[in-house]
């Protein structure tokens, strides 16, 4: 550990150590007012947090790990929906619920601290690990899950490759539904709000017998999409009947709608005092438009050194046949301009566009700046508009008390994910980009877990076993210019991954404990793809010979052929140190480690030298961190702090060599930061929150050939996040208490693909969020009003800009919403 400590990095240790030090010197009184007053004080402040962050039930200030953890009540309280939202009020914690290229409601691209993954493609892994109930849901798609009937969600910041393993290189999201109620209960809501938002919800817990309960929880929701599809004047439809029916749209002249449908259930049997079985299931179902696209630029130069396909189009369809023709000017492009591919001769269809000639099909559209509408709520794009992901999944979790003092835990997953989602990223009538995506995917996990207390309970270990099967095939289909481009990618993955684990924390004395843990993972995948031109473009246009095709015999085939198979071996540790000043205060120190598996890159356009399959190798981080976890004025006050610096290796980056985009490991890092989050009851009727973050991440080390930019920015890592909340019991009317909610967010202006380019940096992040609520005295009915991005605050929450296409285009964030909600309990 000492080699890594380079000199840098002590002086942030130091500093973070000095900034902790004069803190608690400022706060030594109120610690001793603290302590003496607690027990009187029991029932009174800041309610204590149960989680699970180390594999056992603990008190969130006694865990020596930076988490944000929020109950049930508090997303409540905002009116969070689901697991994306929840990074509003996370410091240093950027998640979406969409992605580059294709996107969905139901994607999850997460980051925290500067670390994980935009790319949704099963051949990359997510840099932030997502569980459900302990179960690691291995896709982005699918992952932003819908908060029903949970107890809490644990967000886990930093390396978390000890007790989570693998893909948790950034951090760790947990969530936690609840457990059946030992008596009979119904709690059910129903919402109206802007956009004919129309939504139920309602959970019933059903005891069978005396030791046996059962729950059942269900979500419907609907709502229009935000953005509208606007005619284009002159538009002849001409390029909807070319569209033979391959890319799925929607029928509603609009994008961004939310149609979901989710249903839970839970059974707990206490077969015996010792002895704990619990069964869960979920099944989800969306059906939706895609996210909004707005047109923001194009390029469409015909005498560029590359044009690009939309320049190539251009020219097809506006010069005179004449040219194309041997020996006339534009000859070259005679072969694209002409009848489009589909397939090989005599070999079966395949999912292309065949036999439409640009030179007798005029006139048409030429593509350009008079699609970028002036609203961006707006879009002439009525191609690719699908977003239809479906989920279901079984987890089944055995308690076995062993002892009073070791206990066995088997943990037991099946999931499985179907989906398929079209996009349109041009913004224009025409089909100059669109996308098409679909994953079918099943994993199997178990996980075996003892947690032993030894020695008058001076040492908590955990010792376990886990291992993770997944099977994944998929497509991502481009259509480019009117098929000009028609990039078929089907691929296959098989991913099993086999650990052990030990974590441990030992009191040397009552204030003073170490903790040790480490974790050894071996990934085996094997990997095979089948990418194809079915219009052979770009060996048409000459950028390669048939001589450097992977199969003489497939003209359209471009990936390499054969199956490919790795295997990753990785040992990580956590080590660390907690000093507990008081029964309320603790201060630790600790040193992290975890890594992201390997992979493939898929996206193929031209041959790849040799014909080798493009690889890239697994990335690491290793974090120092500094904390504190205090409670203050008789637990009135929380508050929470965190500084840490990262050593971030072998980053797994996107390198385009000519107009293909590889996945290189062409990088290093060093992330340093802080985090502070806090929350008082300043008097009964009172509640406040909250939180800031700060991260300064750089790239110390780049291939000679890799830019990102002027300023070499962090993709979707903001410098600065802060929120505040208040929620203030005003009075009591009709029986109930009328309480008033307010929350605000920032985030400072961030990049959102990885080469910064400048039309696609975010803005600056200002949402402002208030409700007002009647709550009967016996909590038996809530009547809420309230309004989400109150002052309409609109920006960037992803784009996608391919040089080669000639087009970059950016998902807006929603506008303002009003809703309207009723909720019963019995």
């Amino acid at each position: 550990m000492r080699a890594n400590f380079n000199a840098a990095t002590r002086r942030n240790i130091g500093l973070s150590g000095a900034a902790l030090a004069l803190c608690l010197s400022l706060t030594g009184q109120a610690a001793a007012q603290e302590t003496e007053g607690e027990d009187a004080q029991d029932n009174v402040g800041v309610a204590d947090i149960v989680v699970t962050a180390q594999k056992r039930s603990e008190n969130l200030q006694d865990v020596p790990i930076s988490i944000t953890a929020v109950t049930s009540d508090a997303l409540e309280g905002r009116g969070v929906r689901s697991v994306a939202e929840i990074s509003n009020f996370a410091p240093n914690v950027q998640l979406e619920s969409s992605a580059p290229i294709v996107s969905s409601s139901q994607i999850l691209t997460g980051f925290i601290r500067g670390i994980g993954q935009n790319d949704l493609s099963s051949s990359l892994e997510p840099g932030v690990g997502v569980y459900l109930d302990g179960v690691i849901l291995a896709r982005s798609i699918g992952a932003n899950v819908d908060l029903l009937d949970i107890e809490r969600i644990e967000i886990l910041k930093g390396p978390q490759g000890t007790l989570f393993g693998r893909n948790t290189i950034g951090g760790a999201i947990s969530v936690v539904t609840r457990d059946p109620a030992e008596e009979f209960a119904f709690r059910g809501e129903t919402t109206y709000g802007s956009r004919d938002r129309f939504e139920l919800r309602g959970t019933v817990d059903i005891p069978i017998a005396d030791t046996l309960r059962s729950q059942f929880s269900f979500s419907s929701r609907s709502q229009k999409g935000y953005q509208k599809i606007i005619p284009f004047p002159g538009d002849t439809g001409v390029s909807d009947e070319y569209n033979f029916g391959i890319i799925p749209r929607n029928k509603e002249n609009r994008r961004g709608s939310t149609d979901n449908f989710v249903f839970r259930g839970k059974l707990l049997w206490e077969a015996s005092p010792d002895l704990t079985l619990k069964i869960a299931g979920d099944y989800a179902k969306s059906k939706e438009q895609s996210s909004p696209i707005t047109l923001v630029a194009t390029d469409t130069d015909p005498l560029a050194p590359a044009p690009t396909y939309a320049a190539v189009y251009n020219t097809c369809i506006s010069a005179p046949g004449l040219v194309f023709n041997p020996g006339g000017p534009l000859a070259f492009l005679g072969p694209i301009c002409g009848p489009r591919g589909g397939g090989v001769p005599g070999a079966a269809p395949l999912p292309g566009l065949a036999g439409y000639n640009f030179a007798n099909a005029n006139p048409r559209l030429v593509f350009g700046d008079q699609f970028i509408t002036d609203n961006i709520d707006t879009t002439y794009g009525n191609g690719g508009n699908l977003s239809d992901v479906e989920t279901w999944s079984v987890t089944g979790v055995v308690d076995l008390r062993l002892s009073e003092d070791i206990a066995l835990k088997s943990t037991t997953g099946y999931r499985k994910v179907d989906s398929l989602l079209a996009n349109d990223l041009d913004g224009s009538p025409i089909m100059i980009a669109t996308t098409m995506a679909a994953l079918a995917e099943k994993q199997f996990s178990q996980e075996l877990q003892l947690t032993i207390d030894a020695f008058d309970n001076r040492l908590k270990s955990v010792v376990g076993a886990y291992y993770f099967y997944e099977k994944n095939s998929n497509f991502e289909n481009a259509y480019i210019s009117e098929g000009l481009g028609q990039f078929f990618g089907p691929y296959r993955n098989t991913n099993k991954s086999y650990a052990i684990y030990t974590h441990n924390s030992f009191n040397i004395t009552d204030a003073l404990s170490i903790t040790l843990g480490g974790r050894y993972t071996k990934d085996k995948k094997v990997f095979e793809a089948g990418q194809s031109d079915l219009n052979l473009s770009l060996l048409k246009l000459g950028l390669f010979t048939p001589g450097q095709l992977p199969d003489p015999n497939d003209p359209t085939r471009i990936y390499p052929l054969g199956v490919q198979r790795d295997t990753y071996n990785n040992f990580s540790m956590r080590v660390g140190a907690e000093y507990r000043i008081t029964d309320r205060i603790m201060v630790y120190a600790s040193f992290a480690e975890a890594f992201k598996s390997g992979g493939y890159t898929t996206r193929l356009s031209i041959p790849t030298p040799g014909n080798v399959a493009p690889r890239f190798g697994p990335e690491e981080a290793k974090t120092y961190e500094v904390g504190l976890k205090s409670q203050f004025l008789d637990r009135r006050l929380q508050l929470n702090l965190a500084a840490f610096s990262t050593d971030y290796t072998d980053l797994q980056v996107t390198v385009v060599r000519g107009i293909s985009p590889f996945i290189e490991n062409a990088g290093e890092a060093r992330i340093r930061g802080f985090e502070a989050e806090l929350q008082a009851v300043p008097i009964e009727r009172v509640r406040l929150s909250a939180s800031l973050g700060y991260i300064d991440a750089k790239y110390t080390k780049l291939d000679p050939d890799v830019s990102f930019g002027l300023n070499n920015s962090f993709v979707n890592t903001p410098k600065w996040s802060a929120s505040a909340a208040a929620d203030i019991d005003l009075f009591e009317a009709a029986g109930g208490t009328i309480t008033v909610h307010g929350d605000y967010s920032y985030k400072s202006n961030q990049a959102r693909d990885a080469v910064n380019t400048p039309l696609l940096f975010s803005g600056e992040q200002n949402l402002v969020g208030a409700n007002i609520r009647w709550t009967r005295e016996d909590k038996a009915l809530e009547l809420v009003a309230g309004v989400q991005n109150l002052t309409n605050n609109r920006y960037i929450i992803t784009g996608t800009q391919v040089d080669a296409i000639g087009a970059t285009s950016v998902t807006w964030s929603r506008p303002r919403e009003y809703y309207l909600t009723a909720r019963l309990r019995f």
